[in-house]
């Protein structure tokens, strides 16, 4: 299983890959399909001060499932394979799926604390 970081005000998320297999030098972004090898590459060169070696690009088809009867389909998207120039690393920090789920756990917690509806009227 892969963990994504979002950045929601850029069209861009990392993919950090759950295996220990990488070099620090090697990184995947999903971004938008019209994103181009010069545009990601000045974009993690001028936002992250990354110095990329290499740019390697796929085209993705979002995933398509029948619900209902009703075709519900996943946008298209851009894989980029990214090769840095010197090693980085992602500090667990930074994901932020932990705070997320600890987010929900929070909430579900208050849920079952509070009375519920029916109780509140007896």
């Amino acid at each position: 299983m892969e963990k994504v970081i979002h950045f929601p005000n850029q069209p861009i998320e990392f993919v950090m890959p759950s295996s220990s297999k990488n070099n620090g030098r090697d990184i995947t972004i999903k971004t938008i399909p019209s994103a181009s090898k010069p545009e990601i590459k000045k974009f993690l060169e001028s936002v992250y001060s990354y110095e990329v070696e290499k740019v390697r690009t796929l085209n993705m088809k979002g995933k398509k499932k029948v619900r209902g009867g009703r075709l519900i389909a996943k946008p298209d998207y851009k894989k980029a394979y990214v090769t840095l120039k010197s090693p980085v690393s992602f500090s667990p920090d930074l994901n932020p799926v932990r705070l997320v789920e600890e987010e929900r756990k929070r909430i579900k917690k208050n849920q079952n604390q509070a009375p519920s509806r029916s109780e509140k009227s007896h």
